[in-house]
Formats: C-alpha cells, sequence, structure tokens
C-alpha cells in the first residue's frame, strides 16, 4: 500500500452505536492477512528443496543414468540376436542420460501437485476420525510382514514391494504412518482425561477428572508411554528382521520426538519408560531361548550373521586403516568429493567423483556431488533451506488448534529435518555409512512420495488445523460483512498498519 488508508470501515450489525461504548475491537491488517491462510513460507520453501533437489539429483545422475540406459540397450538387442559380438563393427548405441531424472521428475512432481491439492481440498478435521489410525496400523503392519516374507532381495536384504509399477520400501511407509498413528492416539487419550466436551475453539473450557475417579500412575503409565510403545518397537522390530538397521534407527528417533511434544506428567513418563525397558528386555530374552530352541544356534550367532554388513561399516568408520581398499572407498571417495569443491565449487554438472569413482552419487551421496559442484556455498545453502524448513514447520505446529495436529506438523517436519541432517552426517563421515537418502534430493521416486504425503498433512494442518481468530469468524463470516466487503474492496490500498474499527 502507498500511504495510510484514513477511511474506517464499519460493519452493519457489528458497530456500536456512537453514544454507547468506545472501546470498540480493531482489527489490523496482520489479523485478517493470517486467518484461514495456508502457510505460503513453508510452502515455498518446500518448492524450493523438490526444485533444487532435482536440478542436482539430474547433476549426479546421468552418467550412472548412461550406463544403465547403454547396458540395458545392449541386453535387450544380444537377447533379440541384433548384436552380433564377433562382428568387427561395433553397434552404436543411443543411451539416454536423463532416464533416472525423468523418472524421478514424474514421481515427485506428480506427488507434490497431488499432495498440495489434497491440502487444500480436505479440512484437517477428516484425519481426525478415531479408527482411522488403526486402520494405517493394520496395513503398514501387514506391508512390513508380507515384505519379511515375499519382499523383493537386494544384497541379502528383504526391503521392498512392488504394487504395480511401484517399488516401495514400508520402512518409509512406517515413518509416515508412526507419526500419524502416534498423533491420533494421544490426541483421543487427551480427550479420555476429560469428562466433559471441549467447545470449539476453547481450549479453556476443559472439565477436569474428579479426584475420586483419576486412574492410577501405573494405568496412566501404561496407557500413555508402555502400549504406544510396544505398537511401535512391533514396526522397529520388523524392520531390523529386514535387516534395516538405519530404517529402524530413524524410525525410533522420529518415535522419541513425537513422544517428546506429548504434554504429560513426569511421574508417569518416566514411569512408563521404566516399565516399557523391562518389558524389553523380557520379550528380547524370551525370543532369545525360543529361537535357540527351534533352530539350535544362538541368538548371538543370528544377530552377527544378520547384520555383518553393519559391523563390516563400523570397524570401516572406526578403524579404517584397518579394513580393505573395497569397504573404505566409497567413503573415501565422499570425503574427497566433499573437499575438492572449494569455497565455489567446480561448477554445476562438473563433479568428477560421480563418473565412477563414487558409488550410490545420486542416491545416499548426493551431498558430496553438491559440496563437489557448489562448494562449501552450496552445502551451506542446503543446510539453511532445511533449517528454515524446520523453523516454518515447528511455526505451523505452534499456531496448531489441537493436540493431533501440533504433533503432525512437529512430526513431519522433524522426521525430514532428521533424515536430512543424518545424510549430511554421513556424507561428511560424522557417523557410519548408511543407506540414508536426502530427502527431496536423493534418487528414489516412491521415497519422494512419502515425503510428499509428509508434507502435505503439514500443510493441511496450516490450512484448516490451526487456532482461529473467533472475532474475525464472526465478522467475516456474515453476510453483511461479504457484501459490504465487495463495495469496498476496490478503495483499499495495501497497507501493514491499516485497521478496521468495528
Amino acid at each position: 500500500m502507498a500511504g495510510a488508508v484514513k477511511t474506517l470501515l464499519s460493519f452493519p450489525g457489528d458497530r456500536r452505536d456512537e453514544a454507547g461504548e468506545k472501546d470498540q475491537p480493531v482489527i489490523t491488517y496482520q489479523r485478517l492477512k493470517s486467518h484461514k491462510r495456508t502457510s505460503l513460507a513453508y510452502l515455498f520453501i518446500w518448492l524450493i528443496l523438490v526444485a533444487f533437489g532435482l536440478t542436482m539429483m539430474f547433476s549426479a545422475s546421468y552418467g550412472i543414468s548412461f550406463v544403465q540406459s547403454s547396458a540395458a540397450m545392449r541386453s535387450q538387442l544380444r537377447q533379440a540376436g541384433a548384436l552380433d559380438p564377433s562382428s568387427p563393427v561395433g553397434a552404436i548405441l543411443e543411451a539416454d542420460a536423463t532416464a533416472l531424472a525423468r523418472k524421478q521428475a514424474i514421481y515427485t512432481i506428480g506427488s507434490v501437485i497431488a499432495a498440495i491439492g489434497a491440502a487444500m481440498i480436505i479440512p484437517f478435521q477428516q484425519l481426525t476420525r478415531r479408527h482411522l489410525k488403526w486402520i494405517v496400523y493394520a496395513v503398514i503392519t501387514g506391508a512390513l510382514l508380507y515384505t519379511i516374507i515375499a519382499g523383493q532381495s537386494f544384497n541379502g536384504a528383504k526391503r521392498w514391494l512392488s504394487i504395480g509399477p511401484l517399488t516401495f520400501q514400508p520402512s518409509e511407509l512406517a515413518k509416515v504412518g508412526a507419526v500419524f498413528f502416534l498423533a491420533s492416539y494421544f490426541s483421543d487419550r487427551q480427550k479420555k482425561r476429560f469428562c466433559g466436551r471441549v467447545r470449539a475453539g476453547d481450549p479453556e473450557s476443559r472439565l477436569a477428572v474428579p479426584a475420586g475417579r483419576r486412574p492410577s500412575l501405573l494405568k496412566l503409565s501404561v496407557l500413555d508411554v508402555v502400549l504406544p510403545g510396544l505398537l511401535m518397537l512391533v514396526w522397529v522390530g520388523l524392520t531390523v528382521v529386514q535387516p534395516h538397521l538405519s530404517g529402524a534407527v530413524i524410525l525410533s528417533l522420529i518415535c522419541l520426538a513425537v513422544f517428546f511434544f506429548v504434554e504429560m506428567p513426569v511421574k508417569v513418563r518416566l514411569t512408563g519408560i521404566a516399565l516399557l525397558l523391562v518389558l524389553i528386555i523380557v520379550l528380547s530374552l524370551i525370543g532369545a531361548v525360543i529361537y535357540q530352541s527351534a533352530t539350535h544356534k544362538s541368538a548371538m550367532s543370528f544377530i552377527s550373521d544378520r547384520f555383518a554388513h553393519a559391523s563390516r561399516r563400523l570397524d570401516t568408520f572406526q578403524n579404517r586403516d584397518r579394513v580393505s581398499d573395497d569397504d573404505r572407498m566409497q567413503i573415501e571417495q565422499a570425503e574427497i568429493a566433499l573437499g575438492s569443491g572449494g569455497l565455489m565449487g567446480k561448477g554445476l554438472g562438473k563433479s568428477v567423483q560421480k563418473l565412477n569413482w563414487l558409488s550410490e552419487a545420486h542416491n545416499d551421496f548426493i551431498m558430496s556431488v553438491i559440496g563437489e559442484e557448489l562448494g562449501f556455498i552450496g552445502v551451506l545453502i542446503v543446510i539453511a533451506l532445511f533449517i528454515t524448513y524446520l523453523i516454518a514447520g515447528l511455526m505451523i505446529a505452534r499456531r496448531a488448534a489441537s493436540l493431533m495436529a501440533m504433533l503432525i506438523a512437529a512430526g513431519y517436519t522433524i522426521m525430514i529435518v532428521i533424515q536430512a541432517f543424518l545424510n549430511m552426517a554421513v556424507a561428511a563421515s560424522l557417523i557410519p555409512a548408511t543407506g540414508i537418502s536426502l530427502p527431496f534430493f536423493s534418487y528414489g521416486g516412491t521415497a519422494n512420495i512419502f515425503f510428499s504425503v509428509a508434507a502435505g498433512l503439514v500443510l493441511c494442518v496450516s490450512k484448516s488445523g490451526t487456532r482461529l481468530d473467533r472475532e474475525l469468524t464472526r465478522i467475516l463470516d456474515s453476510k453483511a460483512a461479504r457484501n459490504l466487503g465487495k463495495t469496498v474492496s476496490s478503495d483499499i490500498e495495501e497497507e501493514d498498519d491499516v485497521s478496521y474499527a468495528i
């Protein structure tokens, strides 16, 4: 707005008589601006991450994409008998260097558009249905069990399921489902703590349970900590058995983050944690005895065989000089790529390490390619974007109208940021190398679908799950206010400090 607007708008039916009280509610432009609005800051940061990620994914993948598409074409020609290895003239194949990036773009852009559309259309209240969380829990538990039984194996691990053209890891689905399930569970638990109904938009109208009917400390600990903890441990255990240790660690961190944001008495929290730890130890001992009786092998031998790859990675991280060149090649090449970029980098697309030197350059180690091509400045930009994303998501959670909305906004934001910084820590050799992707950057179309679902749910909270200004709702929803707004909208110029006297 060019200047302050002197005109005061009076809404019919809401203006008091001039001879009456002079203390009239004043609504500033900022209050109108934030009323029932989607968080544009969160949306823009998310879209910037997606655009930046697709650009860097194409830069990191065109080498391996060219090699893979060329090998696939040769295999098809050989099977068709069109490729004669004895011929003195070799066949010239036109490989596709954009195949992986194009596939990534289709999955990512499509899922982002669908998530934004759903967030704009579906009210958050539709997600608060009591039985929805149990449907989610049953579907994810079934997917994790089916993965162990009939999942696709790769490098000795059964982590993938295929549904039509989609191949995904159910552990990625479990991360999204864990936040939703826990948010809905704790929301239901909060409602049961009160014997009266809560009026819409009035959190102070709760009626406390009389002292004589309050449940015991043990019961509260079991219902608020032990039961949800055991339900999530089922998912963690099914993920570990695949084996997918890094996925189980991230899933555990996400659950702990959600537990951290839930308000409960300290005694209940500590008692529940103690009971949960005792149950974990007891169940582990029972499982070890059953396994030894059934297989005549010790549980320790099962662990050492099942997680031999994790043990090698840990040895490589702790004693790099004592392992083979093949074992330490990946982390050394990642360090070379990250360090050779200097301050400004070699330039977009000019990485050398991604060309058959650094394995998984387009996936788990894409951060090293960013450091080589864009330098220290590029790495700082990525870190700043994820920190800004974290702040924007937590601001949405801070304005949430209910416990479930707050936990969903905070949980999904932290889920994405935790995975991002763990990936960066691997690239910088701060933690052992694991299969942790960088959200919105690393190759993996179905993983980005799940990340988009999470981001879309946070956007849904910002649209329809935040606290409303009841005074504005009463005024702006009236027919007189809407009619008056049509006649005076053309006379109002934009100005931050304009106010409307009612």
